[in-house]
């Protein structure tokens, strides 16, 4: 663990009393960021950042394109989650292999060339640019080399009912499973996140919100990265189903801007 700190780098601990401006309190991170070398606001962000816009345009521009959308469709117009797959397929097989993808390796913390408050149309859009990997799944984690595996970000879709809002600067997140008519067990994204609270290792949380329609491309919903949080506690609980359930409580990071 302490060659994986060297190679990833640390965040400074802070003096300062917990508590943000307005009073609120707030959880430090102690955790791993990228290379210290590489800050937000660099001119290395900003190329990052005109990398991201150019890649984003042009999956947008393929998802305008009748023609080739009309082909992702007819690849997939017998299977579920059709319109999905066709959003995954453009980004996935075209602009990946176009070598439009940035950030493309999984990390803890920041997204070099994102900020707090960027937006998104799609979730295809949040694995090209490297805040969220995962097509489908809400939390996405990554393997370390002595094998334990840590969250790396997640995604309040609103689809299961997961989150608790109590406030901008504290969530709780429900964990998943594959049945909701089981109990859901404490492995993958779920062990994921315990592991981050362990560790005192941030989280990513993007979520999804409501749009009026009178926005870019007139969608009545957007992702909004809201920065980086810390796991403060989880806990098992009934869920509507009447089954096991896991619920994380997660507060944004003090230190953490981005």
């Amino acid at each position: 663990m302490a060659a994986l700190r060297q190679k990833l780098g640390n965040v400074k601990s802070s003096s300062k009393l917990n508590r943000a401006k307005d009073g609120k309190r707030v959880i430090p991170c102690k955790g791993l960021f990228r290379d210290d070398k590489e800050k937000p606001f660099t001119a290395k962000w900003y190329e990052t950042r005109r990398n991201i816009k150019k890649a984003l345009s042009f999956y947008r521009e393929l998802l305008d394109n009748k023609k080739t959308v009309n082909k992702l469709w007819q690849e997939h117009e017998n299977g579920r989650n059709s319109g999905l797959k066709v959003h995954i397929r453009a980004a996935k097989v075209v602009v990946r292999t176009m070598g439009k993808w940035v950030n493309t390796s999984k990390q803890i913390g920041p997204i070099s060339g994102t900020k707090i408050g960027d937006h998104f149309h799609w979730r295809g859009e949040l694995s090209i640019v490297g805040l969220h990997h995962e097509f489908q799944r809400g939390i996405d984690y990554m393997k370390l080399i002595n094998g334990k595996i840590l969250a790396t970000s997640i995604v309040d879709s609103g689809r299961y009912d997961n989150v608790d809002e109590i406030c901008s600067d504290k969530l709780v997140y429900c964990g998943e499973g594959d049945n909701p008519n089981k109990d859901q067990k404490l492995v993958r994204g779920n062990l994921a996140l315990k592991n981050n609270m362990d560790d005192k290792m941030p989280v990513r949380v993007i979520r999804k919100v409501n749009d009026d329609g009178s926005g870019d491309r007139g969608c009545n919903y957007k992702f909004v990265y809201d920065g980086l949080f810390c796991v403060t506690e989880y806990w098992k609980e009934k869920g509507k189903f009447g089954k096991e359930i896991y619920k994380f409580l997660l507060r944004k990071c003090e230190e953490c801007d981005m």
